[in-house]
This record gives structure tokens, sequence and C-alpha cells, in this order.
């Protein structure tokens, strides 16, 4: 199942994948996906614990000029959108700016690795979901929820604990 959404976009971000789509002939949402996941593998640089959620800057600090933004409609999974969202909430960030930082620190590596001389071995890997998992569970009747981004030690504490 697929749920129409928007992200709000710079238009430097809007560029950089409009011009990855074309250099590799690959679709956005999968180069998108690409960059996700690359930052989801450095989550450690993005978490933060506490604090209001951090939007995209809408004034330029060097020109103080107003940062043009577009809204960009995307069909994404239920799947994908939920996984944007847990990103949303860990790094403590809007989808928009974990987007642009994932465009703008990652999809120039990604590209490079599409155009070099193995480009499968980049796209062997393009499912984000791997070692991710979501489970509710109650607890003393308070519902609690549990996000693996990875694979424990022992499987067994996925299920115990």
């Amino acid at each position: 199942m697929y749920i129409d959404t928007t992200y709000v976009m710079c238009d430097d971000v809007i560029a950089r994948l409009a011009d990855a789509e074309e250099q590799t002939k690959r679709p956005q949402e999968e180069l998108l996906v690409l960059a996700m996941r690359m930052m989801m593998n450095n989550y450690e640089m993005y978490e933060r614990e506490d604090g209001r959620i951090e939007y995209q800057k809408r004034i330029d600090e060097q020109t103080s000029e107003p940062i043009k933004k577009h809204r960009v409609k995307m069909r994404v999974s239920i799947r994908e959108y939920n996984y944007y969202q847990d990103m949303r909430r860990i790094f403590r960030r809007s989808i928009s700016l974990v987007i642009a930082i994932a465009v703008r620190t990652y999809l120039e590596k990604i590209v490079a690795e599409l155009l070099s001389e193995d480009p499968e071995a980049v796209l062997a890997d393009t499912y984000p979901f791997e070692n991710y998992a979501i489970m509710g569970k109650c607890i003393d009747n308070i519902p609690t929820w549990r996000i693996w981004w990875g694979v424990p030690s022992t499987l067994k504490l996925l299920i115990t604990k």
C-alpha cells in the first residue's frame, strides 16, 4: 500500500536529485532511498535525545534572503513512510530536513558508485528495511514500542525483553 505525501525541498536538493537521475538513469525515489539508507548506517552522527524537532532554515545566514523551497509530492510505501517517521523521531529533525541532509551528504557518493565499474554492488542492497523492525508490546498495561536498526547479538533479545 502506498501513501501520497509531500515534503518541502530546497532548490538545491531538487536539482541534485534531478542531476543524479539524469546521470545514473535511476529514479529519484530509488536514489533517495539509497541516500536515506546511507544516512541510517551512520545514525550515530545524527541521533539526538532531546530538544525540539529541528526544521530546515528559512533564511540564508550569509545573504539574509529567504531560502526558496517547494512542496514535492511523493508516493511512498507505508513501510517507507514509517521508516522516515522513525528517522524523524530518532534524529529529532523534520523528514524534509533529514532528506536534505541525506541528499547533500551522500548523493554524490552514490552517483559515483553507480557510475563505477560495479554499480550492482550499490544496488544489491537497496532495501532500506534490512534489519529494521518495530514491535509493540504491552508491559504492565503500558504500551511500549521497540525499534531495531540492526541485529542484536542474540536474536532471542528481540522477543524476550
